[in-house]
């Protein structure tokens, strides 16, 4: 790849124009408060809000339902519900008080009208909280619905969330990332004729907004220039795949004189964006690992990744190990079990041990554990253990993570 080449990108008005757009400060940076729930809790309950300042009307909760129903299938209403519905008479409020059963809970986005009842669970950086509940606030949230619902009214469940893999426990949600909610709604609404500017503004405010990075993530809540990025890797794609390339083969990016590197360390968050924008594995940016998953084995049961008693085993050092997942008693939570030589349990004191949340600590422990017994000097202080074990089928628990 030649200086030239890169040159000519980086002065195309579109990778300028999408330099400036991240570049721009939105109101949301300005008062630092760029991914707190609250606040985007708050702003999907005045986009859904048909009386709110957008002046839209019922536009944005109808595409949210249209949504919904793209997405189950077998939800019991069609397009022609949705346009018969009363959706201007659905009142919104957030933090809806659902304490239900003795549990203080409370409801993100809330909203109720005659004909429906709509619960939004709303995720950005945390997971499902139990909170000392087997079954998750989902669970909760469902309950306490149904318990309150009118005679007439239809209850819908969402869970919108930053993290594309998440999931919630309860199964009656309708799972919609981010990426979901931009893509149907917010730049529909964005694009509406008769948006007045105003709100544009906030609309753009808040989109700009989403292509901030997550905390201990890499990776925006939404790509909101997708269109912006697919023109220029159109123009540009030998050009931009030689850089990609070039980075992710790149051992030490401040320290390489190779061209690529140099001009992705200037410009890194443009290029990340574009990577991302084009390339169907969302989630990945070219320098791998700056994007780290941290899926717990609950989630990835969940997800349908793991079953109970899935086997897995690891060769270190020339040794086999071997490990399995196990469900807890209560049917919720799934954990990682290292076995002995033997294919068996370690016990202690009458006491079933060796259960862990982390592959990478459980493979550090079995590993010392027989250096211990064999008299062998060394300990092993890390492991990339989501690579290492591996199951019956040859597939890796990052893999896992990736496919599911």
């Amino acid at each position: 790849m030649t200086y030239k080449q890169l040159e000519t990108l980086i002065t195309d008005p579109r990778f300028q124009e999408l330099k400036f757009r991240q570049e721009r400060t939105n109101v949301f940076t300005i008062v630092g408060q760029t991914h707190t729930e609250h606040w985007h809790s708050a702003f999907l309950g005045w986009l859904l809000d048909a009386h709110s300042s957008l002046r839209l009307g019922h536009f944005p909760l109808a595409r949210l339902l249209t949504l919904y129903m793209m997405k189950k299938p077998d939800c019991g209403f069609t397009l022609r519900d949705i346009y018969n519905w009363d959706l201007d008479s659905v009142c919104f409020c957030t933090e809806k008080d659902a304490s239900y059963d003795g549990k203080r809970r409370s409801i993100d986005v809330y909203g109720e009208s005659r004909e429906l009842l709509l619960v939004i669970e709303n995720k950005v950086n945390a997971r499902e909280n139990y909170n000392n509940s087997s079954q998750g606030q989902t669970m909760d949230y469902y309950r306490y619905a149904e318990s309150v619902k009118k005679p007439g009214q239809r209850t819908l469940y969402f869970f919108i969330t930053a993290d594309q893999k998440q999931t919630c426990y309860a199964d009656m949600y309708v799972q919609i990332s981010y990426q979901e909610m931009f893509d149907s709604v917010i730049s529909k609404c964005m694009a509406h004729p008769q948006v007045p500017e105003d709100g544009r503004y906030l609309l753009e405010q808040y989109a700009a907004n989403l292509r901030e990075t997550v905390r201990g993530s890499n990776t925006p809540m939404a790509l909101v220039n997708v269109s912006l990025c697919k023109s220029l890797y159109d123009d540009y794609a030998e050009t931009l795949d030689g850089l990609f390339q070039a980075v992710k083969d790149a051992v030490s990016l401040p320290d390489s004189v190779e061209p690529a590197c140099m001009a992705y360390e200037h410009y890194q968050s443009i290029f990340d964006e574009i990577f991302l924008s084009v390339d169907e594995r969302y989630g990945r940016t070219p320098k791998a690992q700056l994007q780290r998953q941290s899926v717990s084995f609950t989630e990835l049961y969940r997800r349908g990744a793991v079953a109970d008693g899935m086997l897995f085993h690891m060769t270190y050092d020339g040794e086999s190990y071997q490990a399995r997942t196990v469900l807890a008693k209560d049917g919720a939570s799934c954990y990682f079990q290292v076995l002995d030589e033997e294919g068996r349990p370690f016990v202690k004191n009458g006491q079933v041990v060796g259960i862990y949340e982390n592959p990478s600590q459980a493979g550090v422990d079995v590993i010392n554990l027989r250096r211990e017994k064999r008299g062998t000097s060394g300990r092993v202080k890390t492991l990339q253990g989501t690579t290492c074990w591996v199951n019956e089928a040859g597939l890796g628990i990052k893999d896992l993570m990736d496919r599911y």
